[in-house]
């Protein structure tokens, strides 16, 4: 069996036409390369996946369908990087599509021998320091505490991976969890030092991304909290030795993303009073404290919502 440069992992659920022409548009893009193509079918009850596999026969391409039921996008996900056979695996999510990265992201990869690679990020609120420029490596480490401090952004969405990387540490996305999944998986995926690079493109978003109808966000929010509370345990585990990391994650993400769901939920019309108590019931308030690692300003927002909960998110 041939060498496969990358392997496309394209999750769907009733996309029409629209799988057929992402599998059309990146064989054309990667026409020079070694490229499969695994569609993730979650249930769908169109012809999109009829469409999908006559498009991959049609062009003699590789590639294959998978059924995963009515379980999770993490579980989907999953099945797609365990039936992967490219040296990077990379994620398609028709909901978000950008146009002609992926050359870049492969050419980046291979003269860094990036396990990660993603697109220069952006700089939230001014940070001083860049925490990388295109074509740098980039420290993991770094990066991840500019995560946790909000201060950089990528489109988590859009990266690409080095498959052996992924199996070698047992990284895969948490399986109970629709909101926060792919976040939680790139905190993992941090946690084990890859080598990182980033490539020199800007993204930008393919006016062809299919519009897809979502569930009320607070239906899910608190999966959130959930995952990220997996990924700080996972950090105590693993960083027993950094108590700065661990510290950081307790005083400035946990509080962050709780109070994230709480402006989920007041702005789905709850009452600060109802997310109060549901937040109790839940166990989520004790994550609403403070330590030497939290920001001033993160903290103004704890003790707002903690004292005089009824000031919250007003100016």
């Amino acid at each position: 069996m041939a060498n496969v440069d990358l392997s496309i992992i394209i999750p769907s659920k009733n996309n029409n036409s629209h799988i057929s022409e992402i599998i059309k548009r990146i064989s054309a893009e990667l026409s020079e390369l070694e490229v499969e193509f695994i569609v993730i079918d979650m249930n769908s009850s169109d012809n999109s996946i009829i469409w999908a596999l006559e498009e991959i026969k049609k062009n003699d391409l590789r590639g294959c369908v998978i059924q995963s039921g009515g379980g999770t996008i993490s579980s989907a996900l999953n099945t797609g990087i365990y039936k992967s056979d490219g040296k990077y695996i990379t994620f398609v999510y028709p909901s978000r599509l950008y146009k002609n990265y992926f050359s870049e992201y492969l050419k980046t990869a291979d003269e860094h021998a990036a396990d990660f690679v993603f697109a220069v990020p952006s700089q939230i609120n001014d940070t001083e320091n860049t925490v990388c420029c295109s074509g740098d490596k980039v420290d993991p480490e770094k990066l991840m505490l500019e995560l946790i401090h909000s201060r950089v952004y990528f489109d988590f969405t859009a990266v690409m991976l080095k498959r052996e990387y992924l199996l070698r540490n047992h990284i895969k996305f948490y399986e109970d969890c629709n909101f926060g999944y792919v976040e939680a998986f790139i905190y993992n995926v941090l946690l084990y030092g890859p080598q990182i690079a980033c490539a020199d493109i800007k993204l930008e978003k393919d006016p062809g991304s299919v519009l897809v109808e979502s569930t009320p966000e607070n239906v899910n929010c608190y999966e959130r909290i959930d995952v990220m509370l997996k990924v700080y345990e996972r950090i105590k585990l693993l960083r027993r030795d950094d108590p700065t990391l661990t510290e950081l994650f307790e005083g400035q993400k946990l509080p962050s993303v709780v109070l994230s769901v709480v402006d989920i939920l007041l702005k789905q019309g709850f009452s600060y009073q109802t997310v109060k108590r549901s937040l109790k019931q839940k166990g989520y308030s004790q994550y609403l404290k403070v330590n030497r690692r939290t920001s001033s300003e993160l903290k103004k927002k704890i003790f707002r919502w903690n004292m005089i909960p009824w000031t919250y998110g007003k100016s």
